[in-house]
């Protein structure tokens, strides 16, 4: 409020309730508690960059469907997609989300009812995690991300995603690619489906036996959900 001076004074109540008009220590007490409300919002916007945000996480395969597998160094896709869903969904949820997963454990769950789960939860983003494999060519590598064709939204999640991966693997080339998938079709929401390395390629079954590359990836995919989600990509 103006004074008849024509100088303006600030009426400030203080934590404990007293008026203070002005004064220096007025404002100072109006300054530390401005400063401190701001440090409290900014701390629990950075630990919490996904709170109120809705994401499905999907563990491809499960049950009687194995997927990809290579018995001669214990490497089964089903098991390794629910390590990796799990992984991920608690590092969503340390970060605010709040997590669907399509399945928790050795169980078969039909593709259209992974995305029909991921619609009913009202889902705002959907992670689909597999294995890759190319048949007859074992000198493919790398971690990639899908798109279905049609999604715009879903390209730029798969490509923050992806910029993410390639961070993990200096030698990885891949980029996002459109592909059909039923549970990227069914789903109402943008969505990715990660395939994390190749079990046709020595390299990346050796990768995929490693605690720090499974922890490595689930961290890109995490941070290229935030980058996506900030609108901060080139998608």
């Amino acid at each position: 409020m103006a004074d008849g001076r024509g100088t303006e004074r600030v009426a400030v109540r203080a934590h404990f309730g007293a008026v203070r008009g002005g004064t220096l220590m007025g404002l100072l007490t109006a300054g530390i508690l401005a400063l401190m409300c701001v440090y409290m919002a900014v701390s629990v916007t950075q630990e919490t960059p996904l709170a109120g945000v809705r994401i499905a996480v999907d563990a491809g395969h499960g049950g009687e469907d194995r997927g990809v597998c290579y018995f001669e160094e214990g490497l089964i896709e089903k098991e390794i997609n629910l390590d990796m869903a799990q992984r991920l969904a608690a590092a969503l949820q340390d970060l605010g989300a709040d997590v669907l997963l399509t399945r928790s454990d050795d169980t078969f769950v039909p593709l259209a009812e992974r995305a029909a789960m991921a619609n009913a939860f009202g889902a705002d983003l959907f992670i689909s995690l597999h294995v890759n494999r190319i048949p007859g060519h074992p000198e493919c590598f790398g971690a990639q991300t899908f798109y279905f064709p049609s999604s715009e939204a879903g390209k730029r999640l798969a490509t923050a995603i992806q910029q993410e991966l390639l961070k993990v693997d200096p030698d990885n080339y891949r980029q996002p690619m459109a592909g059909n998938f039923a549970v990227l079709r069914r789903s109402e929401m943008p969505g990715a489906l990660v395939e994390i390395a190749f079990m046709t390629n020595a390299r990346d079954r050796a990768l995929l036996q490693q605690e720090t590359y499974r922890a490595d990836v689930t961290e890109a995919i995490v941070r290229g959900i935030i980058v996506f989600l900030q609108g901060d990509t080139d998608g």
